[in-house]
């Protein structure tokens, strides 16, 4: 079995980490990743202006041990900054979505206004797109299906719609919403049809194939 850490963070990198989930780790329910590349993992609780009753939730554990406790996090090796993680025990699995903006609008807009400077795409990094519901999880147990982007959609409106291979041809589907550049980091290949025009619809065969105009 291979003993490579599966992370990009340092394995000894301070987390905040829910007390609740040092006694009982079933208890986890969502994590994100915040800009600065930082986890915060809980078991419900989100931060509260009272910074004791912070202290009463919260403590600072360091990475390796986070994921110890909770190992689903090595499914998430390759989520952006930026974004949440919702965990479903059902399903042993992660929804992902990108992180709403916080209590700080000064801190907001100017990382807002970084993203947008270091954008080289068409489009906004932080435009809301749409993307199948299967996009948007990751499986964290053996036989957790591969995920890659299908289709893309340029609606006439101008917004954009990403299909994974899950989806079957000509069926109805569930979408999730997430900012443009979360998709592009986690699906980087679509970066060569986001030059499509509204109207346009690009498709192709299998993952790693090349794209193909077939709409528009």
């Amino acid at each position: 079995m291979s003993t490579e850490w599966p992370l990009r963070q340092d394995p000894e990198s301070p987390v905040i980490f829910a007390h609740a989930l040092i006694e009982d780790p079933d208890q986890l329910a969502f994590v994100v990743l915040d800009d600065d590349d930082d986890w915060f993992i809980s078991d419900g609780a989100e931060f509260d202006e009272d910074m004791d009753v912070n202290r009463e939730q919260f403590g600072a554990l360091r990475l390796r041990e986070a994921v110890e406790r909770i190992p689903q996090l090595k499914a998430l090796a390759d989520l952006p900054p930026g974004m949440a993680a919702d965990w479903d025990p059902d399903r042993a699995t992660w929804l992902l979505s990108s992180v709403a903006d916080s209590d700080d609008e000064a801190e907001d807009v100017a990382i807002r206004e970084t993203r947008v400077a270091a954008w080289q795409h068409p489009g906004s990094p932080v435009e809301e797109v749409q993307l199948s519901t299967g996009l948007a999880e990751v499986g964290t147990g053996p036989d957790a299906p591969a995920r890659a982007v299908r289709q893309v959609v340029r609606e006439t409106d101008g917004t954009w719609l990403f299909v994974g291979f899950e989806v079957p041809e000509a069926e109805d589907f569930e979408v999730e919403g997430m900012e443009l550049e979360h998709v592009v980091r986690l699906y980087p290949d679509v970066v060569n049809v986001l030059q499509a025009a509204p109207g346009q619809v690009f498709d192709r065969e299998a993952p790693g194939a090349e794209w193909e105009l077939v709409e528009g």
